[in-house]
Parts: structure tokens; sequence; C-alpha cells
């Protein structure tokens, strides 16, 4: 019998009782009703709402292709709102069963959220030829079989916002004088060639300056995934972490910091994290998905450009890293399907609006031919929006080379995050250098071991 979690949904009810006693479309896009198949109102309109997150660019981003889509459906009221990325799991959970008519859904909260009977079922809604326009790794994340709790197949319940490679960055402006500056004779890092992590240490440690680091963090799952090592088995329900290529990777991060000195400690992480240390060019390298383009274009004057994830020495290793995506989710009670349907098919397969998303820096285009062609082309592009250079090295994460992968980030696998966030909290004693990674993974390994088992008892 399958258990269901009910915290994530509490004060349903309250909710419920609290804001169902209007039902005018204008006032409550979302409804509460139980109907579905896209009503309309009397005047021959649909009011929808959109519900995201996101930073101020963002949302002046989807503001403006909202405007861009009712500007081609005069017959379609977009009410589009949004709030930041760190409360709107709970701002949408507390939503009960009124939820938004499109909202976003994270990949790392979509498998409970799609066992919860919540979510519309677009299955019938789109073609394969539309499907096929798409990136095919950015639908199959939003697949999901109730009756087996298997992801990447079955029905469809929501279409792909984004497919974000997360990837390696670093600050040619700067690098390029450090350079000068100590007359190193090494050149830029290779844009298609990983970096072993020999050589990438190596790197960091040749061009350290005071008062500027090597690199402002370094992503675990890049890491652990560029070691050909995982958190878990192929069922996630065997943990991993003891093997020796995830030990080495998580190892290989601390030592960056605690051998090499070429990476903030812990405590200077806490006071600046690394994606702020790195705008202001307080580190060479960083992490980015192109949802961070237009903060880049706006907000520093330095020339910045993209490279592999280096690579660990395991057999079998490649240089790999997580791939994230929000999906566009409808609510299965919402009264406007037909609407929110054609507003979510709008975002994610219309091809003027692939390019207006990629020209306002907001991500890699879903549509295929338009990432593939136009925007690598930097076809509308000018000034500091043609940067990266390496555009391409997006489209290879995702697509995989014989030496570059992208791979789903960790927590879209679990039911529940607690596993991975509850080690990620605990890993602290190893980057302070109080114990190694080894001993840490021996003393953890039961309790990891233990959530995973909680997480399978939801499923099964």
């Amino acid at each position: 019998m399958k258990k269901k979690i009910i915290a994530p949904f509490a004060l349903t009810l309250l909710f419920v009782l609290v804001s169902c006693g209007t039902t005018n479309n204008d006032s409550l896009p979302g409804g509460g009703s139980n109907s579905g198949g896209g009503q309309t109102s009397q005047q021959g309109s649909s009011t929808i709402e959109f519900f995201g997150w996101g930073s101020a660019e963002e949302q002046e981003n989807f503001q403006t292709l909202v405007d861009a889509f009712m500007a081609e459906n005069p017959d379609v009221r977009v009410i589009y709102s949004a709030t930041d990325a760190s409360g709107y799991m709970t701002t949408l959970r507390n939503r009960g069963s009124s939820l938004p008519d499109v909202f976003y859904m994270p990949d790392y909260e979509f498998m409970a959220w799609a066992d919860s009977g919540r979510l519309y079922d677009m299955s019938n809604d789109v073609t394969q030829a539309e499907l096929d326009s798409v990136w095919k790794l950015s639908t199959d994340m939003y697949r999901y079989d109730r009756s087996t709790t298997t992801l990447g197949t079955g029905p469809l319940f929501a279409l792909p916002k984004d497919l974000g490679p997360y990837l390696l960055v670093y600050n040619k402006t700067l690098l390029q004088q450090i350079i000068t500056e100590k007359g190193l004779t090494i050149g830029l890092p290779d844009p298609n060639v990983p970096m072993t992590w020999a050589a990438f240490r190596n790197y960091l440690k040749a061009i350290k300056k005071e008062n500027v680091f090597g690199i402002g963090s370094y992503e675990m799952m890049h890491a652990i995934y560029s070691n050909n090592a995982d958190y878990w088995d192929s069922t996630v329900r065997q943990q991993r972490i003891t093997d020796p290529n995830f030990v080495n990777a998580i190892q290989f991060i601390a030592d960056l910091h605690l051998v090499d000195g070429v990476m903030p400690s812990p405590s200077q992480q806490n006071s600046m994290n690394a994606y702020q240390r790195f705008l202001n060019s307080g580190a060479v390298f960083a992490w980015m998905g192109a949802w961070d383009l237009k903060a880049f274009w706006n907000q520093v004057t330095f020339d910045f450009d993209v490279i592999p994830t280096p690579v660990g020495p395991a057999a079998g290793a490649k240089s790999t890293s997580w791939v994230g995506s929000v999906g566009y989710a409808v609510s299965k009670n919402s009264r406007q399907i037909e609407a929110a349907m054609r507003l979510a098919k709008y975002l994610t397969f219309n091809e003027e609006s692939a390019r207006l998303n990629y020209k306002l820096g907001q991500a890699m285009p879903n549509v295929k031919a338009i990432a593939e062609n136009d925007w690598v082309n930097n076809i509308g592009l000018e000034g500091r929006t043609l940067l990266p250079e390496n555009k391409q090295l997006f489209i290879d994460t995702v697509n995989q080379t014989e030496s570059i992968a992208g791979k789903n980030r960790s927590r879209y696998y679990l039911y529940d995050n607690t596993a991975i966030l509850d080690f990620e909290d605990s890993l602290e004693p190893v980057f302070s250098g109080v114990k190694t990674a080894q001993q840490f993974m021996q003393e953890y390994a039961s309790s990891f071991q233990d959530d995973l088992d909680e997480n399978a008892s939801y499923l099964y």
C-alpha cells in the first residue's frame, strides 16, 4: 500500500474554508472548482492566474512574455504574479486545492506533486510534433506513472519552462589580468575539453591572488557525477555514499580549501555566497545557468565564458553537470483548462516566445531549432548579450557528447527531499577539516540509508 505525505500539503483545509467563498473568475482565476474543460466567462473571454518565482529580472521577463501571449490571444487575460524562490513552495502549498491555473513546478518537487493527483494530465493536449520540437529530456522529466511510481514514463504532468545545464563560468577579464600580472605561461581554459581534477587544482593554484579566490564554491553534484559516482543505486533505495568514487569526490571539494587554499572556507562562504563573490570579482570561477544571463549582462562589466566541468580520475568518469528544470503545471481543478494549456504551450513550444526568451536572457531555448541555430549563432543579440561565447556547451551538455554529459539533479529522484537536505547540512565537519570524507561517510551511511528507506515508504 502506497503511503502519502501529509505535511507538505498542511493547511489545505483551512485555506479552502477561508478562500472558497467566491466563485468569480476575475477574483479567483484558479477557482477551486472540480470542473475542468476550458470554460469561458460570460464576456467570451477567459481569465487565468499564472504564478511563479524569480528575481526582479525574471519577473520583468515573464511579464513581457505574458504580454506577448495576450497580444496573440486577446480572448485570454493572464494575471501574472511571482514571489521569491525561497518562499514559493510554501505559498503554493498553502493554496490548498485552490491552486493557480498555471504555476511553476520545480523538478525537485515534481514526484510528490504528480503523485498527489493535483496536476492536470496534459498527455492529450500536445502533439507528437510539438514534443519532438523540444529537448526530449525536458518533457520526459515531467512524465510520471502513478500506478508504478516511475519517473520518466507515463502521463505528462507539466511542460518545460526551461532545461538548464549548470555550468562552470569564469571571469575572463579578471583571469587575463592575473595571467598578465603574474607572467604566467598558461592560457585560457579550453572551451571544449574538460580539465582533470588535478589539472584544475594546479590551474587554480597558479592564479592565486590576494583577496581573489580561484573558485567561490564547488558544486557537489558536479564532483560526484563527474567521478562516476551517485548517492544511491539505480533503484534509489540503497545508499552509495560509501563508494570510493563518491568519497573521493567529497574530499576533492574539501581539499580545494583545506589543502590548496583556492576556495573560501565554510565560514567565508556563509558570509558571502559564491554567486555574489563572483559578481564582485572576488573569485575567478563560479557556476551559472542560462537564467543568470540577464543579471550578468546588466550587473557586471567583465567578460565571462563557460567551460566543461572538470572530470575526476575514476574509471568511466565523464565531465557531467547537473541539468535542472522548472515546469509549467496546470491545476487539475482549473476552470479554464483550455486557456491555461494555451499559455503553457505558448511559453514552451512557440518559436517567437523561444526567441524572445533567449533575447531577454531568461533561458536556453526549449525549441531545439531555435537553440541550435538562432541562439548559438547570436541572432538578434549584440553587445554584452553575445556572452557567453561558448553557448554550444549548454547544448552539448543536454545532447551528451563523447566527453560531456548532463544529469538530473539528485532531488529530482526523491519523493521527499529529506535525504539530500540532511546530508548536505551534515557535511560541515568534512569541509572544515574535522573529519575526512571517508570517516564521515562511514559514520553517516546508516542515517542516509534510513532517509532513503523513509522516502521509499511513501511510494511502496
